[in-house]
């Protein structure tokens, strides 16, 4: 069960630089553009790279936090969710800001709004059980990642429904995405080298 936890620990750590690499092509803003702009033009081929490693780490935290028997069936199904949305998310791209909305972007909207929805409610079952992980460093900075994981979300939601969404919406929507995958990965790692007893 450690090896799982560890795998999937990695498969985030290969999220979260693809996520960093992804910031080094195209010329979309980061701070008013949707990340998912990079699945259009010459960012194509890393962005579905960035898609397959966060289908990978979903899927084997997921069969982790199975097999562990300790934690709600609720997360992980819906870390089994995860591994399967960024299928659609990659299947239909974006609207490209400014272009006219078309049933396509709906539905890489539809799928991307459904994948951070189940990636909340994931850590916040997952939030109460990483608080008794045995490294102290581990329980702290789960717990402020937390905090910037919903409030980051918070701002998701509300610039989907107000004109903020053309000024900062790429900025939020990335500090969710960067600190969702943070801290699933941090979890992930902190289960692998937890002793076997506290596991």
């Amino acid at each position: 069960m450690s090896s799982l936890y560890l795998a999937s620990a990695l498969a985030y750590l290969a999220v979260i630089i693809l996520f960093a690499a992804l910031h080094l092509r195209g010329d979309y803003s980061p701070i008013r553009q949707a990340l998912s702009d990079y699945g259009i033009g010459p960012s194509h081929p890393l962005f579905v790279g960035y898609a397959v490693a966060g289908i990978a780490a979903s899927s084997l935290l997921a069969a982790a936090v199975l097999e562990d028997g300790r934690f709600t069936l609720r997360a992980g199904l819906c870390l089994l969710g995860m591994a399967a949305l960024p299928l659609g998310v990659v299947a239909y791209p974006t609207d490209i800001e400014g272009e006219p909305s078309s049933r396509t972007g709906r539905l890489h909207l539809a799928f991307a709004v459904a994948n951070f929805a189940l990636a909340y409610i994931a850590i916040d079952d997952l939030f109460p059980d990483a608080e008794s992980l045995p490294p102290a460093a581990f329980r702290h900075l789960l717990g402020a990642l937390y905090w910037v994981v919903t409030a980051s979300l918070l701002g998701v939601a509300v610039c989907l429904v107000h004109a903020l969404r053309h000024r900062i919406f790429g900025l939020l929507e990335r500090l969710y995405l960067f600190s969702s995958a943070l801290w699933l990965g941090l979890f992930a790692l902190g289960m692998a080298l937890a002793p076997h007893g506290a596991q």
